[in-house]
């Protein structure tokens, strides 16, 4: 097989029928101790993040694991299960013994998607050779890697796709409605210990942080779901690779596209899976393919509300009405139109002007009721994990700006 066939081959190795489709979730969170200080990151003198990753994954069995981001957030990853009572379940557990090794080791956990008080400078990086590789890329490519690396946090959602046309209907959906999701779930109120206003802040480290591997689908030339998949593989083939794996297997920089680092594999018969990956994962749009669908834009949500960015989605992409009936809307949008919500997005102002001469707000809440219609259609009591949510978003606005309203 071309190398394109073996990257499809890969994405579509994990097809499912409906009734066996799965779900994910990755959450992240700072961790603090008790002085307000942030947790070292690397093993040292004092506990540190590194230490507290071996104890938890320890601790959990058969519920998932945890990894480190490059700022020494703590990042659970969920087993892929049914239904989302089914993961509240595991995300309780995931909780529960979180809670209580923070606690022995006083420690404690915060709810923003942005750190509120530390700038990059202030948060030591991960030792590990692909993070730095990466945080040197950054530190060039974009004005707020940096900032990404080391002080952000996300919930990230993962989904089986039913069959090719499902996973290309299902991404383009999700990187057409990012604006909107961006807004719904924004939890960034606070930067360097000041407000940050009407400003959508993760969304716009994300917007800043490198042009050729982050942002949307749709500013690298993918506007349909029609063909998705193999511009999606065109696409990744002509990014610049963060890293390579040299003649020792290790990593080391790249100064080639990822389509020339997989020609070596290739030429060397080492073009497996799993390397394929390591190169599939040098790309950060806010929609990913991999052997399932990464929907990566919804902030780190306050306590309580992690399932929420999960409902959402659900509810949209995996009802097959309710997708039919997004499908057909934002196929009506034009690229002017995408466009200006794209832009929108970085700034909480719901007056903005959306698609089809529409404000940003109007589509904002036919997104959320239609989140929860599908939620109803899937027919499991699933909308309780969104319903709640929604109704305050409706009320009060997006939490960062609640949180800051709060301080005034």
């Amino acid at each position: 097989m071309s190398i394109k066939e073996n990257i499809k081959s890969l994405l579509l190795s994990n097809i499912v029928v409906p009734r066996q489709r799965k779900i994910g979730i990755e959450e992240e969170c700072f961790i603090y101790k008790n002085n307000g200080s942030r947790l070292t990151v690397n093993k040292g003198n004092e506990f540190s993040a590194a230490d507290l990753l071996i104890i938890i994954n320890r601790k959990t069995l058969n519920n998932g694991h945890y990894t480190l981001e490059p700022g020494g957030q703590l990042e659970w990853s969920s087993p892929p299960l049914k239904n989302l009572k089914q993961l509240n379940n595991s995300f309780q557990k995931h909780k529960n013994t979180l809670s209580k090794l923070l606690k022995e080791y006083e420690l404690k956990s915060i709810s923003y998607a942005t750190d509120p008080q530390f700038s990059p400078d202030d948060i030591e990086l991960i030792k590990d050779t692909k993070y730095q590789l990466m945080d040197e890329r950054f530190d060039v490519s974009g004005t707020m890697g940096r900032w990404m690396m080391r002080n952000s946090a996300s919930i990230q959602i993962n989904f089986d796709a039913t069959g090719k046309r499902d996973l290309e209907e299902m991404a383009f959906i999700s990187d057409s409605l990012h604006p909107i999701s961006s807004f719904i779930f924004s939890n960034s109120p606070f930067i360097n210990d000041s407000n940050v206003g009407m400003k959508n802040m993760r969304n716009i480290i994300w917007e800043n942080t490198d042009n050729e591997r982050c942002r949307n689908l749709f500013d690298h030339n993918i506007y349909s779901s029609s063909g998705l998949l193999e511009n999606y593989i065109e696409y990744v083939l002509e990014v610049p690779a963060l890293f390579k794996i040299n003649e020792n297997n290790n990593l080391e920089k790249s100064d080639k596209t990822i389509g020339v680092e997989l020609k070596f594999l290739e030429e060397k018969n080492q073009l497996t899976p799993q390397n394929i990956k390591l190169y599939l994962q040098q790309i950060f749009t806010n929609v990913r393919l991999k052997n399932v669908l990464e929907v990566r834009g919804a902030d780190r949500t306050p306590f309580g509300y992690e399932l929420a960015p999960v409902a959402f989605w659900t509810g949209i992409l995996t009802d097959e009405k309710t997708k039919e009936i997004v499908l057909c809307e934002i196929n009506k949008w034009t690229l002017e139109d995408r466009k200006a919500l794209n832009i929108a997005s970085l700034k909480l102002d719901d007056s903005q002007q959306g698609p089809m001469g529409k404000s940003y707000g109007y589509w904002n809440n036919w997104a959320m009721e239609l989140a929860i219609k599908g939620l109803e259609n899937r027919g499991k009591g699933e909308e309780i994990f969104l319903e709640k949510f929604i109704n305050i978003i409706k009320r009060k606005g997006p939490f960062t700006l609640q949180l800051q309203n709060n301080e005034d």
